[in-house]
């Protein structure tokens, strides 16, 4: 887990209002938001930094249910708007 969380950090690119539209042009739909500690940890709780990772569906199995924001969402909006109001987001996988 901490090698695929490294692996998503070292390709991971600060969200901006043109990421969201090349994601959308892309084709995807939702991103999963995954909370990560200044330890390198998921959590949600006291997370440093958020990772979107982009997703094209929503997953049907229940063992792959987390949280996802649809790209339209007022959410990713405001955060591609305004990096500087307090958590950093990343998208990952994102080269």
């Amino acid at each position: 887990m901490r090698k695929a969380i490294a692996d998503a950090r070292s390709i991971s690119r600060i969200l901006t209002v043109g990421m969201l539209e090349s994601l959308r042009k892309k084709g995807y739909k939702f991103v999963q938001v995954k909370g990560i500690t200044v330890d390198n940890h998921y959590d949600y709780t006291e997370p440093s930094r958020l990772s979107l990772v982009p997703n094209r569906e929503l997953p049907t199995r229940e063992e792959q249910r987390d949280i996802y924001e649809p790209l339209e969402s007022e959410l990713l909006q405001h955060w591609a708007e305004h990096p500087e109001d307090g958590t950093l987001v990343v998208v990952a996988g994102t080269k």
